[in-house]
């Protein structure tokens, strides 16, 4: 009967909190809202098709059964329960927000990827005699996603009422990479001034060609560095993991007393602030 206390606990405690989130359902969902608000932006780098509500409660939602896993797998009593709510959900929230901007980079890379060939596109469609935002619709004819969606929106934007530059210079800013912002300044000041605006974005994608084999070059040079980054976080990961697997004594402490806990949470300190350094040394963030 002892053996089943932990898990009574922790079903209590979790019934009381569904109870009081119920029960005040409009404050909190006034409170979430105010706080999702931060992944607006994200959300649309990400191109995720929800409301930031409806994120942030799934971060939450995360964040409880996360929660209630920790203390099936700890058995700890009621203060230790209580307290791994907050840091659940903490971990939980930054976790949600890890994705959406590891998303949005990768989407972001493959935007500016393709921009080279967009914009080439683009120029030659005009050179052929096409206006420049029937180029554009060749654009969201032709190419793939993220590129298609992204001009998709433009000429969305540009269809209710708003200009064409005006457009590109909210897409450059829910994409914000400077290849997107120098394409949208150009076409806003050719706007203004006149001129040959094919042969500038002719000489806007070589530009963009030559930084783009820049930056894999960097890359390249750091790839050492970066893999001898990755193995060094992960030795104490995998160090670890195979005491508590084969030194059942050891992982007890660490796993079911307060110093190991205070282990693990100083190990984890470390590995971010490692994490964090290194990336600034190598440059992994391009």
């Amino acid at each position: 009967m002892v053996t089943f206390f932990p898990y009574a606990i922790g079903l209590s405690v979790f019934g009381v909190v569904s109870l009081l989130l119920y029960s005040f359902s409009s404050d909190v969902s006034g409170v979430i809202g105010r706080y999702s608000a931060g992944f607006q932006n994200d959300l649309i780098k990400a191109d995720l098709q929800m409301k930031p509500e409806e994120y942030m409660l799934g971060v939450v939602g995360a964040g409880v059964l996360l929660w209630v896993g920790s203390i099936l797998m700890f058995h700890g009593g009621l203060l230790m329960s209580l307290a791994f709510l907050p840091l659940c959900e903490a971990a939980s929230v930054l976790l949600g927000t890890f994705y959406l901007r590891f998303r949005g980079k990768r989407r972001l890379a493959k935007l500016v990827d393709q921009l080279e060939m967009v914009l080439r596109m683009i120029a030659s469609a005009m050179r052929v005699g096409l206006g420049f935002r029937q180029a554009i619709i060749l654009v969201t004819e032709e190419v793939q996603d993220p590129s298609r969606r992204e001009f998709m929106r433009v000429m969305g934007r540009s269809n209710i009422g708003i200009s064409l530059v005006d457009a590109l210079d909210e897409m450059a800013r829910n994409c914000p990479a400077s290849e997107l912002q120098m394409f949208a300044r150009v076409v806003r000041v050719q706007q203004s001034t006149g001129g040959d605006l094919a042969k500038v974005l002719e000489k806007l994608a070589t530009t963009i060609r030559d930084r783009r084999r820049i930056i894999r070059k960097i890359g390249a040079l750091t790839a050492q560095g970066r893999f001898g980054a990755f193995i060094i976080g992960a030795l104490p990961v995998v160090v670890g993991g195979f005491i508590v697997f084969t030194q059942k004594d050891m992982g007890s402490v660490l796993l079911n007393t307060k110093p190991g806990w205070g282990v693990l949470a100083a190990v984890a300190v470390l590995e971010g602030l490692a994490a964090y350094v290194l990336s600034r040394i190598l440059i992994l963030d391009n």
